[in-house]
């Protein structure tokens, strides 16, 4: 029983130090998200959770982060996010998979930059609405979003399915 909370509690914190590290569209996605990965991998060490049970586990862990972050960006941005008009101050291209696609940086009426490129094709100069976050680095383009039920139920789920997986792979008898 306690090497199940220990293996709970030290993926949970993993995962809200992830979601806290990758709030706001600058996030370094790659390196945190392989983190939770791998965390959640070896979470299961000293269990009969064999490589695919242990993969599932950490796609499960990957899958909590980015729920998690969304929905914490959507409640703050509901809650707190004011509706303020933004002006493209560049447009540049950037190359992705697929070619070249547009990357605008934004400044508000108030003189704020918002961190993190918009994937959009506006000129420079064009306004438009964003929500953002008078105390962090949440925004997002357009009025203010609607409750993250969504977000927060797929979150609920995936939280609930590992902790069953963690607890199966603890209790259970190893092969070996």
């Amino acid at each position: 029983m306690s090497g199940l909370l220990l293996r709970n509690c030290l993926l949970l914190a993993a995962e809200f130090g992830a979601v806290l590290l990758l709030r706001g569209p600058e996030g370094a996605w790659i390196p945190v998200l392989l983190a939770v990965f791998v965390i959640g991998a070896g979470v299961p060490h000293g269990t009969g959770a064999e490589f695919v049970a242990r993969t599932a586990l950490a796609l499960v862990a990957v899958g909590v982060v980015v729920a998690g972050g969304a929905a914490l960006d959507r409640h703050t941005l509901h809650d707190r996010g004011r509706e303020e008009q933004a002006v493209v101050t560049s447009r540049t291209m950037v190359k992705d998979g697929a070619g070249l696609s547009p990357s605008l940086r934004l400044r508000t009426d108030a003189g704020r930059d918002l961190p993190g490129p918009l994937a959009s094709d506006l000129p420079v100069g064009a306004r438009l609405t964003v929500t953002a976050d008078p105390d962090g680095p949440a925004w997002t383009p357009g009025g203010r979003p609607a409750r993250p039920l969504w977000q927060t139920a797929a979150t609920a789920a995936l939280l609930a399915l590992q902790t069953a997986a963690l607890s199966w792979y603890s209790f259970r008898k190893s092969r070996y």
